[in-house]
């Protein structure tokens, strides 16, 4: 059973922020305000939603919070300013305890959001907050630290290779460290490892590889990062086992960090799946292959796709080339 890493990485995140918040209010926790402030934080700091493009993303993310205190203000005018700003200025807080902004000293931070509770919100004293403070925060830590290290192998690893003249855009690959007998030859390996079933179930070793690298980019601020990797055509006849790998990607972060690479050939084959997919939010970038006839109004047609690539060796190499001022895709010349 496949599992979708960023869902679950956004559910913990929203978990933290819950029990961080109800452990600071204590009986003043308000928990629909609450999972109103939640959920901007999570559309601003994971999804990338909102306005702004301030350099400094928590910025950003703390604009996009205060747009949400005038518009809960609007919807419930009944509820005190107080508990809406105060559900705001938590987040000054927040942006350290998930990793926004470091902390320097984590016994002095438990302290320092004690004393502003205490100073500043005017909550009443509960006892040893600092002390499940401190519980709760190194508690995240190990949990997020335990959340990649429970996916890492010492078999498997991402070959990352960026795409000369075009900016953020990566080529991914999966390395195997293990070893083959040497009976085997080196052609017959790869043609093994990139044919049929294990080509199809590599993939999954290979997403969830490239999921962990998307939650790392985004934890930094970084949604510009774009990947093209593999796919396995085989998997277009395999309907059920399609649904199990792409679930893997079945978020809207990934899917737009992530384009699935696709043969021209493919594409006219299962222009309906395709499509099918494109509906669901994956996206592809389609390789030009010698099967397709490079016309000014056959590569309209394509501009559904961010990126054509195109190999040297390509009989249509030269003419896509002489083409290319004419579209709207980005295209990758590959060696």
């Amino acid at each position: 059973m496949t599992t979708n890493l960023m869902d679950q990485y956004i559910q913990n995140t929203r978990n933290n922020i819950k029990d961080f918040t109800k452990m600071f209010f204590g009986e003043e926790y308000n928990e629909e305000i609450s999972n109103e402030y939640i959920d901007t934080y999570i559309e601003s700091r994971i999804y990338n939603f909102g306005e702004g493009e301030d350099k400094f993303f928590y910025i950003r993310i703390n604009s996009n919070l205060s747009i949400k205190k005038n518009e809960l203000q609007m919807r419930f005018p009944k509820i005190e300013e107080k508990v809406l700003d105060d559900n705001l200025r938590i987040y000054q807080f927040v942006f350290y305890i998930d990793g926004v902004r470091p902390i320097a000293d984590l016994p002095q931070f438990c302290k320092l959001v004690c004393d502003k509770r205490n100073t500043q919100f005017e909550l009443k004293s509960v006892i040893n907050l600092e002390e499940r403070l401190l519980k709760l925060i190194k508690r995240v830590n190990e949990e997020k630290e335990s959340f990649f290290k429970k996916y890492e192998t010492e078999y498997f690893s991402l070959n990352i290779e960026k795409y000369k003249l075009i900016d953020n855009t990566y080529k991914v690959d999966l390395n195997y460290e293990f070893k083959i007998p040497y009976i085997y030859s080196e052609k017959v390996i790869e043609e093994v490892y990139n044919e049929g079933v294990i080509n199809e179930d590599k993939l999954m070793i290979e997403y969830t590889l490239l999921t962990l690298l998307c939650i790392k980019d985004i934890n930094k601020g970084n949604f510009d990062t774009k990947y093209i990797v593999n796919f396995a055509s085989s998997l277009y006849k395999k309907k059920q086992k399609l649904k199990q790998t792409l679930k893997i990607l079945d978020n809207a972060v990934a899917q737009d960090k992530v384009f699935l690479k696709l043969n021209y050939q493919d594409f006219e084959e299962n222009k309906e799946l395709i499509y099918e997919l494109m509906k669901d939010g994956f996206r592809f970038a389609i390789i030009i292959d010698d099967t397709f006839n490079p016309s000014i109004m056959e590569l309209k047609k394509l501009s559904i796709f961010k990126y054509l690539l195109i190999a040297e060796q390509s009989k249509n190499f030269d003419e896509i080339k002489r083409l290319e001022q004419y579209l709207n895709n980005i295209v990758i010349y590959e060696v």
